[in-house]
């Protein structure tokens, strides 16, 4: 599938487990964008993709080493265990942001505020500015501007704790940041799981590809299916799930 709609589709799973995991009104927007961005993350193994090409150089460069460790395009990042060390990388950065030396959430100037407390707040600054520039590039809002929109709300992000937002999945209870990421790399699988490829989720115990749809009904990347069906639809469907998780029991 293409960077825009495995966007929609990690911003459309967000929202519509929204009302069942009781995500309030004020994190509601964090989660979609947070899944949007994770919508896309899979998509790390290639070079040419929407967020290997976020930060230039460096994330490119990145994508590539990823790339050969990984065994290729869909595979590994593709896989269940994938899944599993993408939402541990979020998990991780927020458990670091919140070993910061003093209580989260504190401004700059006030007596809890410590110098030290910036080195705390960086892997997860960079983890949710690389989600949302790279949503935002998949989507092509904001231009040349977008990495600056990025950066802008990954500090707000930051700044409120709103990543660190525990919720009830289940029997669970999750950071948003950790949630949010693992949610949108299952979307992301879902969708890939439509086309021809699929993906070889017990990779690298199998390289056998899983699909949801029987061969006639797969569709092929970036053509008339995608661009006029699936599309529109995931729109659509995001639009009546955020009005659902805003209005719920209506």
């Amino acid at each position: 599938m293409l960077g825009r709609d495995h966007a929609l589709s990690g911003a459309l799973a967000f929202a519509a487990l929204a009302p069942e995991m009781h995500v309030s009104a004020a994190y509601l927007a964090t989660g979609i964008a947070l899944s949007a961005g994770a919508g896309v993350l899979p998509d790390i193994d290639h070079p040419d993709s929407s967020i290997a090409l976020t930060f230039g150089f460096l994330s490119n460069s990145f994508s590539w080493l990823v790339q050969k460790i990984s065994g290729g395009h869909r595979h590994l990042t593709h896989a269940i265990p994938g899944i599993l060390v993408f939402t541990a990388g979020a998990l991780t950065a927020g458990r670091y942001q919140l070993s910061g030396p003093h209580p989260p959430y504190a401004a700059p100037g006030s007596p809890a505020w410590h110098p030290a407390l910036f080195w705390h707040l960086v892997p997860a600054g960079i983890f949710l500015t690389l989600l949302y520039a790279a949503a935002l590039r998949a989507l092509k809002i904001g231009g040349h501007h977008g990495d600056l929109i990025a950066m802008a709300g990954a500090a707000a992000t930051i700044y409120f704790g709103a990543d660190l937002d525990v919720i009830q999945f289940g029997p669970w209870h999750v950071p948003l940041i950790g949630l949010a990421t693992g949610i949108g790399c299952v979307a992301h699988i879902v969708g890939d799981e439509l086309t021809h490829g699929g993906c070889p989720l017990l990779y690298p115990v199998s390289d056998h590809e899983f699909h949801l749809l029987p061969r006639p009904l797969q569709i092929t990347t970036a053509k008339i299916a995608e661009s006029y069906v699936v599309f529109p639809l995931l729109a659509i469907g995001l639009a009546f799930a955020v009005w659902n998780a805003v209005h719920p029991g209506r």
